[in-house]
């Protein structure tokens, strides 16, 4: 089993979110993986299992939010589970901008996202 290179991993975690890569985030998750976003309908806010599924809440959200950036500030990995800390920003459908705080709970199994579990403060919408 190959060593999991951690500088590596959130290096490309990074560039493909701000990118707006579909291709590079769905190439970092597992086949089942699951992707819970801080936007959406449900208590989790949205949430998609498989890659199709990934792939369709992670375009409209950047339909939605087409300017939509991160700003990795912390991360935290051990034993599988890694603690993303740092700030998004964008603007919504009705032009207002926002930046709020954010956290991504990652759970990794070998070398892909088994899941990723997105919160963020609320910034009044």
């Amino acid at each position: 089993m190959q060593e999991f290179n951690t500088d590596a991993f959130f290096a490309e975690f990074s560039r493909v979110w701000n990118d707006h890569d579909l291709d590079g985030i769905i190439e970092q998750f597992a086949e089942d993986g699951v992707y819970e976003a801080s936007f959406g309908p449900d208590i989790v806010g949205g949430r998609a299992v498989g890659h199709v599924a990934i792939r369709t809440l992670l375009n409209e959200t950047f339909k939605r939010v087409s300017d939509l950036a991160f700003e990795d500030r912390f991360f935290h990995y051990s034993n599988g589970v890694a603690i993303v800390e740092g700030t998004q920003k964008g603007t919504m459908p009705d032009g207002t901008k926002f930046e709020t705080a954010c956290v991504d709970i990652l759970i990794i199994k070998d070398g892909k996202l088994a899941a990723k579990r997105a919160y963020r403060k609320d910034h009044g919408s």
